[in-house]
This record gives C-alpha cells, sequence and structure tokens, in this order.
C-alpha cells in the first residue's frame, strides 16, 4: 500500500503542481477525483501555499475512510518551475492517507488462503498417519481387547498368543504384561478358596462371642443412660452461663439449675476484689432469702471462703459447729443449723477469682455425685464471671477511649481548620486584587454606558424621523450583532483595511472610519445587508448611534461577567473557610474542592504559573469535603512555593481500581533523597523560621488516613515533585 501511495504521488506530483501555479482549480478537482477513486487511498489532502495568500485546503475521501495509525501515509511538498533554470518555488503540501478497510480486506485474502492450504495439507498428512498406524497397531490392539472381553475365571490358564514377530516393543510387552495378569489372578483365586474356608470356621465362633458382648453392653448403657442425662444438663448449663456477661444474672442462672439438681439450702458466689486483699460476695441466698453485697477480708480466720480461696482447694464440711462459726452476711437470719458445705475456688488460666459454695441442713447431703455436678457447674461459673468482668472493663476502656477520640477529633478539627484560616490569611492580598478588578470593569462600564447612552438617547428621535420601515429593521439588525471572540488589534487592523477597501469600491464616504466602526458592530461580514444604511445621506449619525447602542449592551456583558467573577471568588471563599462540625462523611466531587482551592490561588497562578487541567469524570466520592480542601491547598501552596511562583502547575483527577486518584505537580526545585522520607512527621519543615510551621503535611497525611487513603510523592532535585493521592470508594467512613 505504501509503494501504491508513493506511485501516485509521483505520477500527480507534476500535474498537481502546475494546477496549483496555474491556480486552475477545475483541473485540480479532475485529478484529485481521479486519484481518490484508487482502492488503496482513504483521503487526499492538497494544502495550497500561495505568497502573502491564506492557506487553502482541498480534501477528497472515501465514505467508509477513518483515520488510521496502521495505514501508511504520505505527506509531500509541491513545487513548481515556472521555466527553464528557474527556481523550484514550493506551492503547497499533498498528503496521501492508506484505506485501513482495504488493507485488512488484502491481508484476510491472504490468511485465508494459507489457512486453507494448511488445512489440506494437514488432512492428507494425517490420513497418511492413520493408514500407517491402523497396519502397525490397531489390528493387534484389537486382538487383544478381543482377548480381554472373553477373559473369565474358567480360562485364565489359556494364555494370550499374537501373530506377529518377536521384536520387543510395547505391544510385546503388553501381551507379556496380561498374560503375567492372567497367572496371577490364577494364584489369588486359588488361595481366596482356602481362605474363605478359614473364615467360615472363624465367623461361627465369633456368633457365639457376640451373644454374651451384646448382654454385658445392655447393662452397660442402662447405667450410662442416666450420666448422659446428668451430663446434657451439665452442658445446657454451661452454654446459659457463658452467654451472658452480667454477673448476677450468672449467679441467678447457676442457683436455679443447682437447686434442681441437688438438696441445696444456701449457694453464695465471692470473687476477689481488684485490691487483692478481700472477697466481695456478690450473690447469697439461703432458704429463698437473699443477703445484701458484703466482703469478707482474706485474712479473716473463721470465713470458709477465705480459707478456701487461700488453700486453693475444694471443702467437703460436714461439721456443724465449724460452720457456725462462719460470718453470716447481712440481712439473713438463720432458723436451722447448716450440718454440710461444700466449697470449691473459681479458677480461669490457673488465676483464682473467687470461691462458690453450697449447703444443706441434712448430714452428708452431698455425695459423689452432687460434687462431681458442683465441680463441672464451677468451671463454666468461673469462664462466665471472668467473662463478665472483663466485658465490665472493657466496656470501660472503650467509653474512656471514646471520650478520648472525641477530644482528639476536636484538636485535630480545630489545627485543620487553623491551618486552614492560617492559608487564608496568607491569601487574602491576592484576593482583594481579584475582587478589586472586576469592581474596576464594573465601574469603568457604567461610566461607559451612562456616556454611550446619553449619546443614543440624543440621536434616537432624530434617527427614526427619516428612516423608513425597511432601514429601521436593518438598524435594529445592526446593533444585535453577537460579540465574536476576542480580536487582537492586529486582526482587528487587518479586517478593517479589507473592509475599507469594500466600501471604497462601493463609493462610501469615509472609507476607514465607516470600516472601523463595522468590524466593532461585529457587521464586518454583513455588507451586503447594510449597503442600504451607509449609502443613506444620514449614514454617519445612523453608525454613530448604533456604535453607541452596542457599546451600551457590550459593557452590559462586561458588568455581568465582573459580577460573576467576584461571585466565583466569594463562594470559594466560604466554601474553603467552612468548617464540618457535624463530623459526618458526605458524597461530593473532587473536582468542586479542587476547583475551589485553586480560586483562591488565582492570584498567584494567574501571574507566571501555567495551570494544566486533566479532570476524568468520575463518580462521586464519600468523604469529609472541608477536611480534603485542607489537603489540596497544603500541595498546592506547596507546589507553587517550590516554583516561586513561576512554572507549571498540574492537577489531574482519575479512577484507578476502586479508588479516585488526584495528581498534583509542579515542575519546581524538587525535594532532595536524603529528607524525602521525613517530609510528612510532623514539625519537620525546610522553610526558614517563621515561614513554616512543619504540620501541613502531617495534617495531609492524618486526613488522608482518615479516608483509608495513600499518598506517593515521587521527586526529583531540580525537575519537580509529584504528590498522588489514593482515596478509595467506601460504604463509610468513621470519624
Amino acid at each position: 500500500m505504501r509503494a501504491e501511495l508513493n506511485l501516485i504521488a509521483q505520477v500527480y506530483q507534476f500535474t498537481l503542481s502546475k494546477a496549483i501555479w496555474e491556480m486552475d482549480r477545475d483541473t485540480l478537482k479532475t485529478h484529485l477525483t481521479s486519484a481518490s477513486k484508487i482502492s488503496a487511498v482513504g483521503q487526499i489532502v492538497i494544502m495550497i501555499m500561495p505568497d502573502q495568500h491564506a492557506t487553502e485546503t482541498f480534501t477528497f475521501k472515501q465514505t467508509t475512510w477513518k483515520k488510521s495509525t496502521i495505514a501508511p501515509s504520505l505527506q509531500l511538498t509541491l513545487s513548481y518551475q515556472a521555466f527553464p533554470n528557474a527556481r523550484h518555488q514550493q506551492v503547497g503540501k499533498l498528503i496521501i492517507y492508506g484505506d485501513e478497510h482495504v488493507l485488512w480486506s488484502r491481508l484476510r485474502g491472504e490468511v485465508v488462503s494459507i489457512i486453507v492450504t494448511q488445512i489440506i495439507q494437514s488432512l492428507l498428512l494425517a490420513g497418511f498417519i492413520m493408514l500407517l498406524f491402523n497396519r502397525s497397531v490397531t489390528v493387534h490392539v484389537q486382538r487383544i481387547a478381543h482377548h480381554l472381553a472373553q477373559l473369565s475365571p474358567e480360562n485364565l490358564g489359556h494364555p494370550l498368543v499374537m501373530q506377529r514377530s518377536t521384536r520387543q516393543d510395547e505391544l510385546s510387552m503388553l501381551v507379556a504384561g496380561v498374560n503375567h495378569l492372567q497367572h496371577s489372578l490364577l494364584e489369588y483365586l486359588q488361595q481366596k478358596r482356602l481362605y474363605e474356608q478359614e473364615l467360615a470356621e472363624h465367623r461361627d465362633h465369633l456368633a457365639d462371642r457376640v451373644a454374651e458382648r451384646t448382654e454385658e453392653l445392655f447393662a452397660a448403657n442402662k447405667a450410662l443412660g442416666s450420666s448422659a442425662e446428668t451430663l446434657r444438663q451439665l452442658g445446657d448449663i454451661g452454654k446459659e452461663l457463658t452467654t451472658s456477661l452480667n454477673h448476677h444474672a450468672i449467679c441467678q442462672t447457676l442457683y436455679r439449675h443447682l437447686l434442681a439438681l441437688m438438696p441445696l439450702d444456701a449457694f453464695s458466689v465471692a470473687l476477689l476484689d481488684e485490691q487483692g486483699d478481700r472477697l466481695n460476695l456478690i450473690y447469697y441466698i439461703e432458704d429463698g432469702n437473699v443477703a445484701c453485697p458484703s466482703y469478707v477480708m482474706l485474712d479473716h480466720p473463721s470465713s470458709l471462703s477465705a480459707l478456701a480461696f487461700r488453700e486453693e482447694r475444694e471443702l467437703v464440711i460436714a461439721d456443724e459447729a465449724l460452720i457456725e462459726k462462719a460470718p453470716i452476711p447481712e440481712g439473713i437470719t438463720p432458723n436451722t443449723p447448716m450440718r454440710t458445705a461444700v466449697l470449691r475456688p473459681l479458677i480461669v488460666n490457673n488465676q483464682r477469682i473467687g470461691v462458690l459454695s453450697i449447703r444443706s441442713h441434712n448430714t452428708n447431703a452431698f455425695q459423689e455425685r452432687e460434687l462431681d455436678i458442683l465441680r463441672s457447674t464451677a468451671v463454666y461459673t468461673a469462664i462466665a464471671l471472668a467473662n463478665a468482668t472483663a466485658y465490665a472493663a472493657t466496656e470501660a476502656s472503650r467509653a474512656q477511649t471514646a471520650n478520648a477520640l472525641e477530644d482528639l477529633r476536636q484538636a485535630q478539627s480545630q489545627l485543620i481548620q487553623s491551618e486552614k484560616m492560617a492559608a487564608l490569611g496568607q491569601l487574602i492580598a491576592g484576593v482583594a486584587h481579584e475582587i478589586n478588578t472586576p469592581i474596576g470593569a464594573v465601574k469603568s462600564s457604567g461610566k461607559n454606558i451612562a456616556d454611550a447612552l446619553s449619546h443614543a438617547l440624543e440621536n434616537l428621535p432624530k434617527l427614526f424621523q427619516f428612516l423608513d420601515t425597511n432601514d429601521q429593521q436593518r438598524f435594529m439588525q445592526l446593533i444585535k450583532h453577537k460579540a465574536e471572540p476576542l480580536l487582537s488589534t492586529r486582526e482587528e487592523r487587518n479586517k478593517t483595511r479589507a473592509l475599507s477597501q469594500q466600501l471604497a469600491d462601493a463609493a462610501i464616504i469615509n472609507p476607514r472610519h465607516t470600516a472601523g466602526i463595522l468590524v466593532q458592530l461585529h457587521a464586518d461580514n454583513h455588507l451586503a445587508e447594510y449597503l442600504p444604511l451607509l449609502q443613506h445621506p444620514e449614514s454617519s449619525l445612523i453608525l454613530d448611534t448604533a456604535y453607541s447602542i452596542a457599546s451600551i449592551i457590550n459593557n452590559t456583558d462586561n458588568i455581568n461577567i465582573a459580577v460573576e467573577s467576584v461571585s466565583k471568588i466569594i463562594f470559594a471563599l466560604k466554601s474553603f473557610s467552612r468548617f464540618n462540625r457535624e463530623g459526618v462523611s458526605i458524597e461530593a466531587h473532587l473536582k468542586d474542592g479542587l476547583e475551589t482551592v485553586l480560586t483562591i490561588y488565582q492570584n498567584q497562578i494567574k501571574q507566571n504559573i501555567e495551570l494544566i487541567r486533566n479532570y476524568q469524570d468520575i463518580e462521586p466520592i464519600l468523604c469529609f469535603p472541608d477536611e480534603l480542601n485542607q489537603v489540596w491547598t497544603n500541595l498546592i501552596h506547596n507546589a507553587l512555593q517550590a516554583m516561586q511562583y513561576k512554572g507549571v502547575l498540574k492537577v489531574e483527577i482519575s479512577r484507578s481500581g476502586n479508588d479516585a486518584m488526584v495528581v498534583i505537580s509542579d515542575n519546581g526545585c524538587g525535594i532532595a533523597e536524603n529528607i524525602r522520607s521525613k517530609i510528612f512527621d510532623v514539625f519537620f519543615t525546610t522553610k526558614s523560621a517563621g515561614e513554616g510551621s512543619g504540620l501541613g503535611l502531617d495534617i495531609v497525611k492524618k486526613i488522608i488516613a482518615k479516608h483509608h487513603g495513600r499518598i506517593e510523592v515521587q521527586s526529583e532535585v531540580g525537575q519537580g515533585s509529584t504528590f498522588t493521592i489514593y482515596l478509595p470508594y467506601l460504604a463509610n467512613i468513621a470519624v
């Protein structure tokens, strides 16, 4: 295709150059139309570049052509030699683009031809190989398969014999294996018959033994049934105890279950005090009466609970006198003496935490069954009470932590707000200048409107006296032309010069002055429409009045633009200084916050900073917008300082996976490698004393961490720095 394009260029180069030189547009279009019909050509562009004239472009392209990076293209400079030995003069450029559709069409044809050829060759080769394989292998494999299909225990003694040469190959090994397998199976079946005879003899003996053991197991199962029911009840007790985190509820639950399992009349639980010198009696009930909470010192001489705790052993006491010497909790009045007591320490992770006790008015009320129940439930009770104690401590600690976190959040918010206000204070002078500039524009435009209005009101009555209906409509249309993009002084002079010549040709008086007014009114491209007004005897009055009215409209637009500029700055200041006291994350667009900060820094940026924005349209993110504004402020402020307010500032927004990504880069002084790891440390700064607090990047890092994001920095001394912030899309952000 590239060769075809080169050939086309060589064929048409001279004829096109000649047609351009001779300004023969018909010949030029004829040649281009002919060339564009060649299948390889997608588009032909000719740019005519005559001296002292604007460039003229001719384009011919196929209807299906699209610009491509795959199809080749050719660019050729067109020059022409007006006469022999004359200097070749450049008259234009020829650009030919190949058609990617044709390229792919040719490629598909070649690929189909290659694939068909390869398929035919592969099929022929596969058929030949299958023929050889069938004669050498398949016939013998079928014979082996037939032999194996007819194999049975009765004919295991008949070996497999193959009618083929005796060479040693895989088939010979397979035949030998089959014969060996038959021989092994024959020996196995003979041995199996012997084993079955011995097994029948042992089966009869085993049946007698099973009958004897069945009778023994029936008696044992009957005894275990009672124990299993007790174990089930203990398991239920353990589950119910360990699901509660309240000391009093645990004690009540244990008492209720023990009362159903054994004959007890008093029950108590005592826990070791935090000071470690006493036992707090958290629950005591005797004959249905509940005692008030009390305590007993660990060195009490007659307290049975203190004795069991000190000696860390189970006490089973049947001495009525010894039981009566023990201290009685307040609120309990014994009617009948206790004659049996059992006390057991509560131990968790080899640490004593308290004592569990049961008592009865009966002598020897607690036998081995009751003691086993008490021992099992004591383990569950110790775990449940330890969990309840830990939970209470955790709740207290959580409350303290929550208060501390709230204090910390308030302090951080105040610190961020202080930094924000400090940055805002540094920008006040620039913001004031930004506001004064549009205010000055409003003031100047207002004066211009007053002067123009006075002039227009003076001329309008005279004007409409001598203008007929058609001229009045032309006059109204003349003052309604919309402003074009702002023209440079040179462009305005060129337009005025060209229009002056047209007016002079139309015999308009004072064409230069009239052309200037028409250009100011943006009516220079509609000369034919307004010739009746320009040829009117009062054309000067008409143009002056139209210019005054248009000036009023233009200055009104200037005032609106200036007011919008001031409004934008005021809105940015309000958004920047806002303080979110509720601490609730909301959905926000990152672009809004960045634009707010850039508006605040507009005065510093517009001087010698080239600002490049590259914003992708990404979804809003759940965040704290006011705090993120502080991040953008610190990073943009640092970038401007690093460039000494001269350079290129680039701000980008995009999405990377589940993260929203913001990139802020500059071409300033960069960060030295030996301090790069310290820039996020609190109070670290490279600025002179009194210029920086060292808190900016530390606050940036904390705010980003609060959003569960991360910040990365790349920097090279003398080249600049790039800060990349990743903010994940989360369902919720905790304050």
